[in-house]
């Protein structure tokens, strides 16, 4: 699950000089910085959608599929909305400054978040198929042999992207709970020795597992029920080629999360907006990967937390 990372903050860099400027779907107004003129201020952080179902507009601008948003937000609370970028290690400073107001982050931030518990979820995001979090499915071949996790022990385990919520931590966090730690793992050479495997994408995941170059790997719920039951094609992903042993925890695909010196009232009018959304402002998700935003339960936010702890010291470099 792919997000705003440092690789493309660089090419980002005149685009938020262009909103230090002025310009208010991205970056702060300059006018902000020295208090003349006080925006809503949200963070933007995770963007869960690959970057090959991302428009090209999207790659240079990640600002546009959120500008619905920020326009009819700030005409619902009475007051204008900006949006800024930021990376991961800025988060946290920020909101308990109060310099960001609201950040809509990645689990895997809010999970390495010091203390997540000072900072109120406002919302989650709900899937295209309503689902406030979904799990990862542990697959392996249809003609393995393995039938359960701690069978796994000593094998080929592929991860998705490097950092990622569902198919990284998730899926370390249920193989340690049947007791097969990351060194239990066969590991790769490369990119670091002692690496974990860790594919681009889902079908990636599912080819490797097919043709027995690893011995069973984690994919997103929604990209397992995006694949066909079967097809003739071959070396592409098929369901009944691959057989189910297991699922990860559910996780969100984001979060909205505020600063604990956001007024209360102000939480109130942001919290009913984006509830609201999907029925009241559709326009406002029509440019997004979800179908509404809603209330988080405590159990997927535990699951959250959970993830606090990076399994490769890398990892947070990534993001």
């Amino acid at each position: 699950m792919p997000r705003i990372t440092l690789n493309r903050v660089v090419t980002l860099g005149a685009l938020v000089l262009l909103g230090a400027t002025g310009c208010r779907s991205g970056g702060i107004p300059l006018l902000n910085l020295f208090g003349l003129n006080k925006p809503l201020v949200v963070a933007l952080l995770a963007d869960q959608r690959p970057l090959s179902a991302q428009k090209p507009i999207e790659l240079l601008n990640p600002f546009a599929p959120y500008e619905p948003l920020r326009k009819t937000l700030g005409l619902e609370i009475g007051r204008d909305v900006a949006l800024d970028l930021c990376i991961p290690l800025q988060v946290e400073p920020s909101l308990s400054a109060g310099f960001y107001h609201l950040a809509i982050i990645s689990p895997t931030v809010y999970g390495r978040m010091s203390d997540p518990q000072l900072f109120p979820v406002v919302a989650v995001t709900a899937d295209a198929a309503g689902r406030i979090a979904r799990p990862a499915v542990l697959v392996v071949a249809a003609r393995s042999e393995t039938q359960a996790v701690a069978e796994l022990s000593g094998k080929t385990v592929a991860f998705g992207p490097r950092g990622d919520a569902r198919t990284h931590l998730a899926g370390l966090r249920l193989l340690e709970s049947h007791g097969v730690a990351k060194d239990n793992l066969s590991l790769e050479i490369l990119p670091l020795p002692g690496s974990l495997k860790h594919m681009p994408d889902m079908r990636s995941v599912a080819q490797t597992v097919i043709n027995g170059s690893s011995d069973a790997g984690f994919i997103d719920e929604a990209a397992w029920e995006a694949f066909p039951e079967h097809t003739e094609e071959a070396g592409e992903p098929a369901r009944d080629k691959l057989r189910v042993i297991a699922q990860t925890v559910v996780i969100p695909d984001c979060l909205v999360v505020c600063s604990p010196k956001l007024a209360a009232e102000t939480t109130d009018k942001v919290r009913a907006f984006l509830f609201a959304a999907h029925e009241q402002h559709p326009e406002v998700l029509r440019s997004l990967p979800y179908s509404a935003y809603r209330e988080p339960t405590e159990a997927v936010l535990a699951a959250c937390r959970g993830l606090a702890e990076p399994s490769e010291p890398h990892d947070q470099e990534t993001e």
